[in-house]
């Protein structure tokens, strides 16, 4: 039997109030809730939150009952939401929930993306080969970043015991996330976004220098690449095959294609260390989708250090979303789990027919979907869900 479990947050658990969610849940067809356990700043319209319709949460917060002690030697420490003390540990209601016969439970964990702590740990972050810090992404390569995530991880598993973990950001953020009042006069090319997200901090430097790859060289070579587009009147491709290519758009720069090669290490061999600090019965999942390679993922080498993954097909084209899953599933195999992800949004999802096709085809290859999200859509659009689930 497929499963299906809707992202939710915590502050509309609260809001909305456990039993009637977990009737929305019921009548959805839902058999799971993937509920945030870490999670960003954000500015989010709420149309299916009855108080809250326009809420910024807290930055950089972790939503369950964190204890100190464990933390009291770390160089880098999770927050405590003040809603969890405030409102109420939900995922500890919704454990004791599932305990009792409700929804399975899933932690939706936001690993590296935390503004908060890359403001009070400059030192921890992605930096650009120019050297300017992106203060919204901690970097993978990081030992107090390492052992921050590990250890967040091992924290919801073993205290909780949720069926799943779902790992977001565990990579490399890149330039092009989004963060306060953007501002890009320049124009910039899918080249010179993915150049400017490159990270050359002392982390990564130290850490690829003693796989023997010649990091001046590569800094060196994207600090030119990014110098030549500030300097043009008009953006001019200098890579016109980029991004088709991937990766082999630049091969011809040796120590950059080493690099660049070098790069997927720090998140596979973090996602391992997460695995092997998690509780042995939760799962724990990436959150992916087709462009994880510009954050450093590779899922071949990923697929062996994590149970499966959630393959976010949010703005794909129907009649490529089972072709993109199977891609997936045969990386995978057959043992993993591989879930699809979709969002509720208008007008990206049409209506009910529209989603009930995108179900379909996602199910003719994955176990199952994840839908986002509970509070930012109407009530009445999870209705949606219903025909779909039901069969």
């Amino acid at each position: 039997m497929k499963g299906h479990s809707i992202w939710t947050y915590p502050w509309d658990i609260h809001d909305i109030g456990v039993d009637q969610v977990l009737r929305d849940l019921a009548k959805s067809g839902a058999d799971t809730v993937s509920l945030a356990t870490s999670y960003h700043a954000g500015k989010f319209l709420q149309p299916g939150n009855p108080k809250r319709r326009v809420y910024f949460p807290q930055d950089g917060t972790v939503y369950y009952t964190v204890d100190p002690e464990r933390w009291k030697n770390a160089e880098i420490k999770p927050l405590q939401a003040e809603i969890v003390s405030n409102e109420g540990d939900y995922l500890r209601e919704m454990v004791d929930r599932r305990n009792d016969g409700g929804p399975k439970v899933s932690c939706w964990t936001v690993c590296l993306h935390n503004t908060r702590l890359g403001l009070a740990h400059p030192e921890h972050v992605i930096h650009t080969a120019h050297g300017d810090p992106l203060p919204y992404g901690l970097c993978p390569s990081s030992p107090a970043v390492r052992a921050y995530v590990t250890g967040m991880v091992a924290e919801i598993s073993e205290t909780y015991v949720p069926d799943r973990i779902e790992l977001e950001s565990p990579d490399f953020m890149g330039f092009d996330h989004g963060y306060h009042h953007e501002k890009d006069g320049l124009g910039l090319l899918p080249e010179d976004t993915f150049l400017l997200g490159l990270c050359f901090c002392q982390h990564c430097a130290t850490r690829a220098a003693k796989a023997g790859v010649d990091v001046l060289t590569a800094k060196q070579t994207v600090r030119a690449l990014l110098d030549a587009s500030f300097e043009r009147e008009r953006p001019h491709a200098q890579f016109p095959d980029f991004p088709e290519r991937s990766l082999d758009a630049l091969i011809d720069h040796a120590a950059l294609f080493a690099y660049l090669k070098w790069r997927y290490e720090p998140v596979t061999s973090l996602i391992q260390e997460i695995r092997a600090a998690t509780y042995p019965s939760t799962s724990v999942l990436l959150i992916d989708d087709n462009d994880s390679w510009w954050r450093g993922v590779d899922l071949r080498a990923v697929a062996p250090h994590c149970d499966g993954i959630v393959h976010c097909a949010y703005t794909t084209e129907l009649d490529q979303i089972a072709p993109d899953l199977q891609k997936a599933r045969k990386i995978l195999g057959d043992r993993k789990t591989l879930i699809a992800g979709f969002q509720l949004f208008h007008p990206e999802i049409s209506g009910p027919g529209d989603l009930s096709s995108r179900i379909n085809s996602a199910l003719t290859v994955a176990d199952g979907c994840n839908y986002y999200n509970i509070g930012l859509v109407p009530k009445s659009r999870l209705q949606w869900l219903r025909d779909p689930l039901s069969k």
